[in-house]
C-alpha cells in the first residue's frame, strides 16, 4: 500500500496515457494479423479458458491485447480513486479521470461485442467496418481524456477561461472534432485495405471508383480526402492560437504538433505508395494518435492561459455572451 501511495498522480498519468497509446497501435497489430478471432467468439475468456493454455499465435496476440486493456482499466481506476481523494484541490483532475474512466469502459465494451458478434478473423461486413472505425473513434476520446488528466495533474492550479474566448474555443472544438471524422474515415480505410489489399497504386486507384467494388474500398478514398481538408484547417488553427496566444507553453505545443504534422504528411505518402503495408499502418496510427493527444493539449493550454491579444472574431464572443444573458 505505501508503495502505491509513491505512484504520483502525474506519473500514473503519463503511464495511463503511454499505456493506451501502446493499446491502440497492439489493436490495429491485432485487426492487420488477422488475430481478433484467435480466442474464437469467447469473451472474457478466450477459447473458454481464463488463461489459455493450448495457445495459437493468433490466441496468443488476442489474449496479450486483452491483458494490456486489463491492466489500463486499472490504471484508470487507480486515476478515479487518486482524483477522488483530490477532487476539493483539483476538480479539473476529478472530471476529467472520471470521464475517462466512462470511456475505458465503453472501450471494453466495444471489444466485448466486437468478439461477441464476430466482427474478427475474415469477416469483411460494412458493420465490421463501422465497429472498427467507432472503437477507434473512442480511443481516441480517451487518449483525449487521459491527455487532460495529466494536463490537470501537472497544473493543479489551472482554471478554464471561457471569458472572451468562444471564438477560439469554436476553432479548436471544430479541430478536435474535424480530427475524429478523420481518424474514423481512417478505420474503414484500413479495413478496406487489410481485407482487400492491392497488388500495385494504380489497381488500387481503379478499385476505389469501381461502382462494382467492395463498399469498404470504395469508402477509402475518402480518408485521404479528408486528410488533406483537416490538416489545411490544423494549420490555420495552430496559427490562429499562436497569434491570440503568445504564451511560452502555448507556442511549444503548437510547435510539437506542427512537427509531427510534417511527420505524418510524409508516413501517409508512404503509407499509400508502399500499398499499406503492417509497419507503416502502425506508424501512421501512432503518429495521428499523438497529433490527436498533442491538439487536446493545445486547447487546454490555450484556454487556461490569459488572454493576451485582442480576440478576432469580436462578434461571434459578443453574440455568444448576448445569448447568456438572455437566458
Amino acid at each position: 500500500m505505501r508503495l502505491l501511495k509513491k505512484v504520483s498522480t502525474l506519473h500514473l498519468a503519463v503511464a495511463a496515457l503511454v499505456a493506451t497509446w501502446l493499446l491502440i497501435i497492439q489493436g490495429a497489430f491485432v485487426r492487420a494479423t488477422g488475430s481478433g478471432a484467435g480466442c474464437g467468439r469467447h469473451w472474457p475468456t478466450c477459447n473458454g479458458e481464463v488463461v489459455p493454455l493450448s495457445h495459437t499465435t493468433e490466441s496468443f496476440i488476442e489474449f496479450s491485447h486483452r491483458l494490456l486493456s486489463l491492466v489500463i482499466l486499472l490504471f484508470g481506476a487507480w486515476l478515479v480513486w487518486r482524483a477522488f481523494g483530490e477532487r476539493r484541490q483539483n476538480k479539473g483532475l476529478w472530471v476529467t479521470a472520471l470521464a475517462s474512466f466512462v470511456l475505458l469502459l465503453n472501450e471494453a465494451f466495444l471489444g466485448a461485442l466486437t468478439v461477441l458478434w464476430g466482427l474478427t478473423g475474415d469477416n469483411v461486413s460494412m458493420a465490421r467496418g463501422l465497429m472498427v472505425a467507432s472503437h477507434l473513434v473512442n480511443s481516441l476520446l480517451l487518449v483525449g481524456g487521459l491527455s487532460l488528466v495529466y494536463f490537470f495533474a501537472r497544473n493543479p492550479d489551472a482554471k478554464l477561461r471561457w471569458r472572451g474566448q468562444w471564438g477560439l474555443l469554436t476553432v479548436l472544438v471544430v479541430g478536435i472534432f474535424s480530427m475524429l471524422l478523420l481518424m474514423f474515415s481512417g478505420g474503414i480505410a484500413s479495413m478496406g485495405n487489410t481485407m482487400f489489399p492491392s497488388e500495385s497504386l494504380a489497381q488500387g486507384i481503379a478499385q476505389d471508383f469501381n461502382s462494382e467494388a467492395h463498399l469498404l474500398i470504395r469508402l477509402r478514398v475518402l480518408h485521404p480526402v479528408l486528410g488533406m481538408t483537416v490538416g489545411t484547417y490544423l494549420l490555420v488553427l495552430l496559427g490562429l492560437t499562436w497569434w491570440l496566444k503568445p504564451d511560452a507553453n502555448v507556442k511549444r505545443v503548437s510547435r510539437y504538433l506542427a512537427g509531427t504534422y510534417v511527420a505524418q504528411l510524409v508516413i501517409g505518402l508512404l503509407n499509400l505508395l508502399l500499398l499499406a503495408p503492417v509497419f507503416v499502418q502502425l506508424l501512421h496510427l501512432a503518429t495521428a494518435t499523438a497529433i490527436f493527444a498533442q491538439l487536446t493539449l493545445l486547447a487546454i493550454t490555450a484556454l487556461t492561459s490569459p488572454a493576451t491579444r485582442t480576440q478576432p472574431l469580436p462578434q461571434m464572443d459578443r453574440a455568444i455572451e448576448q445569448m447568456e444573458q438572455a437566458t
